[in-house]
């Protein structure tokens, strides 16, 4: 590694030290960044068990939900490991996250409330196609202009869905 590389990561991980922020101060640096690593390893392997599902994820959607959703919870505790469980948790909650995070978890929470304990095949998977956008909504809010570009395309086809609407009642 180079130097300038080493100086990065340990300036990242020393601002992390110094702020107080981390809640979990009995963990190393190294495992920090291996208990992320595999948090986000898991993550991404329920997410690939989730997608090899979506062929048949009428068949299938409670499994489908379960692995999407384990996949979720496995990639927000990867940061939770690597950040800091509070440090995460004020992340998540603050005034700008808030949104994103409560249309996301509240996603989550439905997606495995009727595929769990309803066990309602459609609203499974309507829940968990409302939870695939959520997720994509709050990824995209991360990337600078991700929400204004997210707004725009959001009324573009709002405008384009009622204008199909009130053209089929006019025809009708």
């Amino acid at each position: 590694m180079t130097e300038t590389a080493k100086s990065y990561w340990d300036s990242w991980f020393k601002e992390e030290d110094a702020s107080g922020d981390c809640s979990c101060p009995s963990l190393s640096r190294k495992q920090r960044i291996i208990g992320f690593i595999t948090l986000l390893a898991a993550g991404a392997f329920c997410f690939g068990m989730a997608f090899l599902l979506l062929p048949v994820v009428v068949l299938k959607a409670r499994k489908f939900s379960a692995l999407f959703t384990l996949g979720s919870l496995f990639i927000l505790g990867s940061f939770s490991v690597l950040w800091g469980p509070w440090k995460q948790a004020k992340h998540l909650f603050s005034m700008e996250r808030l949104p994103f995070t409560a249309s996301y978890l509240g996603c989550m929470v439905l997606t495995l409330y009727f595929a769990l304990w309803v066990h309602s095949t459609l609203l499974t998977i309507v829940f968990s196609f409302l939870e695939a956008g959520a997720l994509l909504w709050y990824v995209i809010s991360y990337v600078p202009g991700g929400v204004t570009g997210m707004t725009f395309v959001t009324k573009l086809c709002g405008r384009a869905v009622k204008k199909t609407v009130e053209t089929g009642i006019n025809s009708v």
